[in-house]
């Protein structure tokens, strides 16, 4: 379900996150380019199909409430806490090649979002707009190539590597200041990504399934309930 029925947009806050233009653009993916969040929990389902339903249940609330942090991260709780087994790193490697499988069937049956190709294309495309996500970066390479989109962004990054790490060493090359750069996401853990690196964060509310976002979300956080409200704060 989304957030975007208990969030507005705040129209000041998005022209102040885009005026002057960021230097450097970070989006997310699920969320973001593709309506692919709910397609995601399903893929824990599948990947997890064997194990008690209540625990899977868990977990896919526990992903609902923190979207950004890998798989990776994900799974291992999993099998170390939320349902311990014999070989956690065996059931994990399992689980993780399903949940590779589930994902990259569910992509193929999507497109992504032309408000979130256009927003990128506007705000520098290659030369300045990254992928960032906490999807498996070589299942991502590929989706974004399939999909004939890989070329609309600068590099498609992902997990292992976190997003905060992955902002840090982009910022650092171009050196480019933090406070001059956005990241655009849908997630807690990409709001927590955002502080810790101290960029500028959008929250698109549209596809999120962040139901804790109203709550925890500042008065200070820039706020596009839908693509085209923040399509209309960058003048498109």
């Amino acid at each position: 379900m989304s957030t975007t029925n208990r969030m507005q947009t705040t129209p000041g806050a998005l022209a102040a996150r885009l005026t002057p233009r960021p230097e450097v653009v970070f989006m997310d993916c699920d969320g973001v380019i593709f309506d692919s969040n709910l397609a995601k929990c399903r893929a824990y389902e599948i990947a997890l199909a064997e194990y008690p339903a209540d625990a899977v249940a868990e977990l896919v609330a526990w992903h609902q409430a923190t979207g950004g942090i890998s798989r990776f991260v994900k799974l291992e709780r999993f099998f170390r806490e939320m349902c311990p087994v014999a070989d956690p790193d065996a059931a994990k490697a399992g689980a993780l090649a399903r949940f590779s499988d589930a994902s990259v069937a569910a992509y193929r049956e999507l497109v992504p979002r032309p408000e979130a190709l256009a927003f990128a294309r506007a705000l520098g495309g290659p030369e300045r707009v990254f992928v960032v996500s906490g999807g498996a970066q070589v299942e991502l390479a590929q989706v974004f190539a399939d999909a004939g989109v890989a070329d609309v962004f600068a590099a498609i990054l992902g997990s292992p590597v976190t997003k905060d790490v992955h902002m840090t060493s982009v910022l650092t090359a171009r050196g480019v200041a933090p406070e001059r750069a956005l990241l655009v996401g849908d997630g807690r853990g990409d709001w927590e990504a955002a502080a810790k690196v101290g960029v500028p964060f959008v929250y698109l509310a549209e596809m999120s399934e962040w139901q804790a976002a109203p709550d925890l979300l500042g008065p200070d956080v820039a706020v596009a309930a839908r693509w085209v409200d923040l399509l209309a704060a960058a003048g498109l």
